[in-house]
């Protein structure tokens, strides 16, 4: 899944959704929890991708010593 990168238009469009929910405390608690969800999950999967590509960059490096002696 490939992540949207954040922009000013995006913050616009989520405070304009606070503003039209801020007469429904329901629905915007349950906006904010689902924010902070979709934020935590992001975080998580992009530690996870970055922690894939160092490894795979680190065997890439690695070498079997054997052709180094010719």
């Amino acid at each position: 899944m490939e992540v949207e990168k954040l922009d000013i238009g995006n913050v616009i469009e989520i405070n304009l959704i606070r503003e039209r929910l801020v007469n429904e405390p329901d629905l915007l608690s349950m906006f904010e929890l689902l924010c902070i969800m979709v934020n935590n999950r992001l975080n998580k999967e992009d530690v996870t991708t970055n922690n894939l590509e160092v490894e795979d960059e680190a065997e890439l490096v690695l070498s079997d010593h054997e052709s180094d002696e010719d």
